[in-house]
């Protein structure tokens, strides 16, 4: 399908916005090694007085992170470990490859965490752990309780994400069901110091809630999971196995994870090293060099997608009727989806690719809109697209390709619908995770005046 230039522009910026996000320039811009002292921060730990450096990277940009590790760090590692989604795994000198499940974990994601928690264990006092974490380490860095278990944590993992739970919370209650989460993961590695740099994809940069939080202080209890999944109304469907445990947790048979001021997390430091805010300022920026007047959200977008179109429509038309040419909103964010009824149709798109093709049904026939929403890590939902390019024509070309909008938009087939129309974005993996990217943009009535 032939784009129009508008939408060339939205890939374009895209494209470029990415690069920008790369996990492997976080890494390097934050942690270095100067004067004999590991330099993070305002953190500083004092390289000759390291006996020995332990490094786990976990997540969708956990290959990109691990190479960006200075040669002065690689130089004392004892052991080198990527933890990353299937397909997403790639050579990196000095360090083994562990491929798992994800959005839903599998027996893999298991037996990979499983290890990571043995090789931590063996580290000593004057030992460092360096964990790096990105996008996606919350599915592939799994390790239930034994009350538990995989079945139905991945069970759990379903209803969560038909549920149209936000990030934050779903990894909030994994925090309290997980041997790893939550803090466990670091203090398996005590007395050994413990260094996490975390490139982060979720709401204000949370540390806790980047992966479940596995080195980092979690200020959640159990009653707030049990708030969580009874907000979007999954309590009663949960495995049995998973109520019950969170009811023991509440009742304080079962010990909460560690909190802000255990002792057992005093030698564990953390900080971000890129998110959200870097994604949107590097659109911006590029935006801007092409020529287009820019406009950028002042908070994350949340909440259905249904809801999120009816606010960009409004913004759209008011960015025509304004008459300033070529412009362009820049947001960042990650919308749900609900699936009231899993029989009806799952699996067959993401969050962006059904945001995509519910824009196209709103802008049809306006030559002078065009929309793009896309994960940065090469992912939306369970599938190898990214997510969606369309514009005011994308409705006649998927018609054309014998494609039923509103059939797809209710049976969620975001994927096979955009893919008849070439409307799909597909990257591969991208080395970077850092929240979804959405580029609104039109061209005002002074443009559209001196085309004709």
């Amino acid at each position: 399908m032939a784009r129009t230039p508008l939408a060339d522009d939205l890939i374009a910026i895209y494209k470029e916005a990415l690069d920008a996000s790369h996990a492997g320039k976080a890494v390097e811009a934050r942690l270095q090694v100067s004067s004999g002292a590991i330099r993070a921060g305002r953190r500083a730990i004092a390289l000759d007085r390291v006996e020995r450096v332990g490094i786990v990277s976990v997540g969708k940009a956990a290959p990109a992170m691990a190479e960006a590790v200075p040669d002065a760090i690689k130089e004392k590692m004892t052991f080198g470990l990527i933890v990353t989604k299937e397909g997403y795994g790639r050579g990196v000198e000095g360090f083994e490859i562990r491929e798992a499940g994800h959005p839903i974990p599998t027996r893999d994601s298991v037996r990979a965490t499983d290890e990571v928690v043995e090789l931590v264990s063996e580290l000593g006092e004057e030992d460092l752990l360096l964990v790096l974490i990105s996008g996606g380490a919350s599915a592939l860095l799994t390790s239930p309780v034994s009350d538990i278990g995989l079945n139905d944590t991945i069970d759990l993992t379903h209803l969560m994400l038909r549920s149209g739970m936000d990030i934050g919370s779903m990894n909030m209650v994994r925090a309290h069901l997980s041997r790893v989460k939550g803090g466990r993961l670091a203090v398996s590695a005590a007395p050994a110091s413990v260094l996490t740099l975390a490139l982060s994809d979720v709401q204000d940069d949370k540390l806790p809630a980047i992966g479940g939080g596995p080195t980092v202080a979690d200020p959640s209890r159990y009653r707030d999971a049990i708030s969580a999944l009874k907000k979007v109304q999954i309590w009663d469907d949960a495995p049995e196995s998973v109520r019950e445990y969170l009811e023991a947790g509440n009742r304080g048979e079962i010990p909460e994870s560690p909190k802000p001021g255990d002792p057992r997390l005093s030698r564990a430091f953390a900080a971000v090293v890129g998110g959200p805010r870097t994604l949107l300022r590097a659109a911006a920026r590029v935006a801007r060099t092409m020529g287009l007047r820019v406009r950028c959200a002042t908070k994350r977008v949340e909440g259905p997608v249904e809801e999120l179109v009816e606010k960009y429509m409004a913004r759209a038309g008011s960015m025509v009727r304004s008459g300033t040419g070529r412009e362009v909103f820049v947001a960042v964010g990650e919308p749900t989806v609900r699936i009231e009824d899993p029989a009806v149709g799952d699996g067959g798109g993401g969050r962006s690719q059904h945001l995509s093709l519910l824009m196209a049904k709103a802008m049809a026939g306006d030559e002078h809109m065009a929309f793009l929403a896309a994960g940065t890590d090469g992912t939306d939902g369970p599938t190898n697209a990214a997510g969606g390019i369309v514009d005011g024509h994308s409705v006649n070309a998927l018609q054309a390709a014998g494609i039923d909008v509103d059939r797809a938009l209710e049976t969620y087939q975001s994927y096979d619908a955009l893919g008849a129309a070439d409307l799909r974005l597909e990257t591969g993996p991208t080395d970077t995770n850092v929240t979804d990217l959405h580029l609104l943009a039109v061209e005002g009535k002074t443009t559209a005046r001196k085309k004709k």
